[in-house]
């Protein structure tokens, strides 16, 4: 029998909690009091010690009636769905469940996921105490009944296997319904509990002691509560025919009229998002006062709770969010290893450097060694520790050799450490990394546990050290939230409210889906199945919600505050609607509400214009350049000064590590190298036969790639391989026709280099060929789009020309035609080759087009002396600037952008603050 006793709200329930056990002082060692959250149960063990309770009554929370000690490792009953899912031979049986066999087409792996599904819908049947076989036979008249039947035999077979290793399931035994040892009580307290789980409730209404459930409300509300105290859903009447209780229309908390807090006491505010929210909490608070010992603040939204946090921090009040869990570093740390472990690659090696506990694996410099595997990614396309081997063996720069022998020797360090899973096994090994990074157990300890408890298992099941990797952080432990020691305040969830004494409460998070709570988001058991199974539901979340605002707003009503806040949309964007509860209203006041809590509102930086501090703007080192410049660079510093001195002074280029394919740089160095190859061949360079040249470079290109990338190179090379073997069959064709006209290759690769003031300007030449009647050809390779040869290089003036603000009023840059026409240079490299060997009769592009049509010779028609002569005007120009130090304003438009990150969407003078040179 459970007897109720009705506290009132005119205060907060704490205080009328603490009043009531005092006046009971002599049975409190007795006393087994109920709270329903750990910190409502701190928050009561601090009250009771401030008042001098002596002997304080052990507190717990609904849980500890859910004690099962003697249950099944969770990791255990996950190994076991695992087992049971993968030896199914025939899905038929099971096919209302799975109308789709599990597996079929999935990477291996795919019963870990499944099997966590299945645990996570058992999970939450234990909160009626229900085994999916007692769910099947109380779904039997349903639609879902061939559903539930099959999940319950595939239960069955787990729990078969679990007795096989000798283990009980949470589900069974929680099924037993056995009244937990009492351990010296002598009287059970319900205090304030406004929902206890179907599971607990069944088993206090079979209490073999007194339970008294303590109500936050007046007598007079005693037909809303049940007779554990917890708030009715719905009304019952009478029925006139049958005289028997029957359900009424409306409810008795979710249909009854709230009451806003009236505008001396509190308030009620609509915000834009959660961070606004925050900062009208801030402004709430210091308005009112309130010492922190009377203040309480609170949230139904995890977002708002650590804009909370921030939005105090940033006023001096160090608040403390329980709900928010701090990363695991060692977990996330296993993470890497499991993929690690799966596919030694340098991808997942430079993950696994990320973390610090890695560095004592390879003798510390984490960085240096993930900057040289992420390297060898991007210029080597290098996967695997083979790839490595083979890039040292190509390389031919110090530079380039010593940062691949740095990657191979963190990948033989890390492979080394891979070895103890091999060798040793997935427990042992793991047993001896953590002894490595943590011997005193200061931050495993919890892992050691969960090893131990899983270590027999090893020699049952055969699973590789993989799975087991993914079954911990499936199943292992959970993160602690560690409070700041100087924090002044904690966030509180909505639970949580409840038993807080403060005078002036402000709650965030007054929005729908958040007040009320929904009961659970988990496919398998919908709001339908719930009801039928006895669960909670959404409906009762509510009817649990309106109480608690009800009452809250009540116990301050006489001297304290309540301040609810919510929002107009969420962090991200997403539109979010008013709490139903703050929408109970009488007839009349339901239009003001509506208004209240659906007008527009602007976010608050709305009318803002973007502006960048200047805190926040890039500022690129300061970097003197080398008095050295290719020749292929004055496009760069004629197109955008900055965006040059960013790529040839300081460097700065965006790698490519995750790429699986050539990029257009790779492809046109294959290219570059294989015809530089083919040219070299005093023999196979005067072949005028197309079949004998195409030979030759196809297989110079299975060379290159074999050399490279080892007999099996990536799908997407292979493919990219046999684009340029197609674009080589053309080019044999072109060549083998010039060849006839009498063309022939003398230089290859021919290296230049033209003083212009203190500078040195360099480049090389592709290709300079010698006529049989005397001429002098240049040609440059190309594998990327060629237009005519002129427009590539200079661009023509008309009178709404607009310049680059670099390039006004500069007469050197400007090339005038015979007929009087202006053009503007752009690009010098073809102009400096001629410049560079002086008696050059014809230059041009031989380009590898796309297509058959696009290979063949780009020739620059008409060039002349004068052409060359006005490119190294604009040369010494560009020359003069760099020794000037100008590499500002950058331009505000460019062909191709490669810093477009920078700029936020805007213009790098806005983005940048420029401290370098001249302007």
């Amino acid at each position: 029998m459970v007897e109720r006793e009705f506290l009132g709200w005119d205060r907060p329930f704490l205080g009328l909690l603490v009043a009531w056990l005092l006046a009971r002082r002599d049975a409190l060692p007795g006393m087994l009091v109920v709270v329903p959250t750990a910190q409502s149960g701190r928050r009561l063990r601090e009250a009771l010690a401030e008042a001098g309770a002596g002997l304080a009554p052990r507190v717990v929370t609904p849980g500890h009636f859910m004690r099962t000690e003697s249950a099944a490792p969770a990791a255990i009953e996950h190994l076991a769905w695992v087992e049971v899912l993968e030896n199914i031979p025939d899905w038929h049986a099971f096919e209302e469940v799975f109308p789709i066999p599990p597996g079929e087409g999935e990477a291996a792996g795919w019963a870990l996921g499944l099997a966590g599904a299945m645990t996570n819908l058992r999970m939450g049947l234990q909160e009626g105490a229900i085994t999916l076989a007692v769910a099947a036979k109380r779904m039997v008249k349903s639609i879902e009944a061939g559903r539930w039947q099959a999940l319950a035999v595939l239960e069955e077979r787990v729990e078969k296997r679990l007795a096989l290793w000798g283990f009980t399931s949470r589900s069974a035994l929680l099924a037993r319904a056995e009244f937990p040892l009492l351990e010296g009580a002598r009287e059970i307290v319900l205090a304030g509990l406004p929902d206890v789980p179907a599971a607990v409730a069944t088993l206090l209404l079979k209490s073999p002691v007194p339970v008294t459930a303590l109500v936050g409300a007046p007598p007079d509300e005693d037909m809303a509560f049940d007779e554990l105290g917890r708030p009715k859903a719905l009304k019952w009447e009478e029925d006139p025919e049958t005289k028997k209780p029957t359900e009424a229309n409306d409810d008795i908390w979710t249909g009854r009229t709230y009451d806003w807090p009236s505008s001396n006491c509190g308030s009620v505010t609509l915000t834009a998002d959660p961070r606004q929210q925050a900062a009208e909490a801030v402004r709430m608070a210091a308005q009112a006062g309130a010492p922190s010992d009377d203040l309480v603040v609170g949230s139904a939204d995890e977002e708002t709770a650590g804009e909370l946090v921030r939005a105090f921090g940033r006023a001096g009040w160090v608040l403390h969010d329980p709900s928010h869990l701090p990363p695991q570093p060692v977990m996330a740390w296993l993470a890497a290893w499991s993929s690690f472990v799966k596919t030694p690659t340098l991808a997942t090696a430079i993950d696994l450097l990320g973390f610090s506990q890695t560095g004592v694996f390879v003798s510390g410099r984490r960085a240096q060694r993930a900057k040289a595997l992420s390297a060898a990614r991007d210029k080597w396309l290098a996967k695997e520790r083979a790839d490595l081997v083979r890039s040292l063996e190509l390389a031919t720069r110090g530079q380039d050799q010593e940062s691949l022998r740095l990657a191979i020797e963190t990948m033989e360090a890390l492979e080394k450490r891979r070895g103890l899973f091999q060798r040793d096994g997935f427990h042992a090994g793991l047993e001896k990394l953590m002894k490595a990074i943590d011997p005193k157990r200061e931050e495993t300890s919890e892992l050691h546990d969960w090893l131990e408890a899983t270590a027999g298992m090893a020699e049952r099941v055969d699973r590789d050290p993989g799975f087991w990797i993914d079954l911990l952080l499936a199943s292992g432990p959970e993160a602690m939230a560690v409070p700041p020691d100087d924090r002044v305040l904690d966030v509180q969830g909505w639970l949580e409210l409840f038993h807080e004494p403060g005078r002036h409460l402000i709650i965030c998070g007054m929005n729908e889906g958040k007040v009320p709570g929904r009961a659970s988001s988990d496919a398998w058991l919908p709001e339908n199945i719930r009801k039928l199974l006895g669960l909670s539901t959404d409906h009762t979340r509510a009817t649990r919600d309106a109480y608690l605002l009800t009452a809250m707003t009540h116990a301050r009503r006489g001297g304290g505050r309540v301040d609810l806040l919510l929002a107009k949309s969420g962090a991200g964007g997403d539109s979010l609607l008013p709490s139903r509860l703050l929408l109970v209203a009488e007839e009349k006041d339901l239009p003001g509400r509506v208004t209240a809590l659906f007008r527009e509102i602007e976010p608050p930086d709305a009318g803002l214009a973007w502006t960048l501090e200047e805190a926040w703007k890039w500022r690129p080192r300061t970097v003197e350049m080398k008095p050295r410049l290719g020749v292929t660079a004055f496009s760069d510093y004629l197109a955008c000064p900055f965006r040059f001195y960013l790529k040839h002074v300081v460097g700065m280029s965006a790698p490519e590590p995750e790429r699986v394919e050539w990029n257009a740089r790779d492809f046109g160095n294959i290219a570059h190298t294989v015809l530089e190859n083919w040219a070299r061949d005093e023999e196979a360079k005067d072949y005028s036969k197309t079949e004998a040249i195409e030979a030759w470079v196809h297989a110079e290109l299975d060379r290159i790639v074999i050399e490279h990338f080892g007999t099996r190179p990536p799908l997407a090379v292979r493919i990219q391989k046999e684009s340029l073997r197609q674009r080589l069959s053309w080019f044999a064709k072109v060549q083998a026709c010039e060849r006839a006209l009498g063309w022939r290759i003398v230089e290859v690769e021919q290296k230049f280099e033209i003083p212009i003031d203190d500078f040195t300007i360099v480049g090389r030449i592709d290709r300079i060929e010698r006529h049989e009647d005397g001429r002098r050809r240049v040609l440059d390779y190309k594998t990327g789009n060629v237009g005519p040869i002129e427009s590539a290089h200079r661009v023509a003036m008309t009178t709404r020309t607009v310049l680059p603000a670099h390039l006004e009023n500069v007469p050197a840059i400007i090339h005038t035609a015979p007929d009087g026409k202006m053009k503007r240079w752009k690009n010098l490299q073809l102009a400096m080759y001629a410049a560079a060997l002086g008696d050059v009769d014809e230059i041009g592009y031989f380009a590898l087009g796309a297509v058959e049509g696009d290979v063949g010779l780009s020739l620059w028609d008409g060039f002349s002396a004068d052409d060359r002569d006005s490119a190294m005007a604009c040369a010494q120009w560009v020359v003069g600037q760099l020794k000037e130090g100008v590499f500002h304003p950058p331009a505000e438009k460019v062909p191709w952008d490669d810093y477009q990150v920078l700029t936020f969407g805007r213009s790098l003078v806005e983005t940048v603050a420029w401290e370098g040179g001249a302007e």
